[in-house]
């Protein structure tokens, strides 16, 4: 799996990223696992993950055929979430500031040890995750080769694997009502690539910070 070095670094980046106070070890953040990664040390800014990201026409029928749907049983207050930060979370470093490209070469290292072909994800249910009240689009054996390659991301970081507590979905919007899980017809893509997202705030917006094509 080769990088491909088209990072969304801003102008105004630091000439190294601060680092937290607090000792290197796992912290937990909305109940699920985050990892530190030696090389990308971590400051309480904005999260860092690595993710995939529905296609264009996956975009276009979340739209077309799951959006109705969630905006009709969603409260009139439901925070919508943009189709540019649509993403599939796969592993979570914690909280950053500014990360140098030095640093994403020595994560690019240990990525190098996957050689994931391109492989399709289909996603067919709406439900939403308690407490957070996200609305999500989940799915059954179509989300399957996703569970194998987060697994083999884990095993290519030295991290433990998060089999049990991993559930791919895509987060379309977040309310106070409960929306009950319902098959929605199957959203399906070919993930072609992974992508390193720093997820910023004021403004909000994902930076893609790297990707690294997977084999055709």
């Amino acid at each position: 799996m080769q990088l491909a070095f088209d990072l969304d670094l801003p102008a105004e980046a630091a000439p190294a990223a601060r680092r937290m106070r607090a000792p290197a070890a796992p912290v937990r953040r909305h109940g699920a696992e985050q990892l530190d990664l030696p090389g990308l040390p971590p400051a309480p800014v904005a999260p860092l993950f690595l993710a995939v990201c529905p296609d264009a026409h996956a975009s276009r029928e979340i739209d077309r055929r799951v959006m109705p749907i969630v905006l009709s049983g969603a409260d009139p207050e439901a925070r919508v979430i943009p189709w540019e930060r649509r993403h599939v979370s796969l592993v979570g470093f914690g909280p950053f500031d500014e990360i140098l490209p030095r640093q994403i070469v020595r994560l690019d290292a240990a990525l190098r040890k996957l050689d994931n072909p391109a492989f399709p994800a289909s996603f067919d249910s709406l439900m939403s995750f308690a407490p957070s009240g996200a609305i999500v689009l989940t799915g059954g054996r179509g989300v399957a080769a996703l569970h194998d390659f987060q697994g083999r991301i884990c095993d290519a970081l030295n991290v433990p694997r998060q089999a049990h507590s991993f559930t791919p979905h895509i987060a379309l919007a977040y309310g106070s009502r409960t929306v009950p899980r319902q098959v929605v017809g199957t959203v399906v893509w070919r993930v072609t690539e992974l992508r390193l997202i720093h997820s910023l705030r004021d403004p909000t917006r994902h930076l893609i910070k790297a990707r690294w094509p997977l084999a055709a």
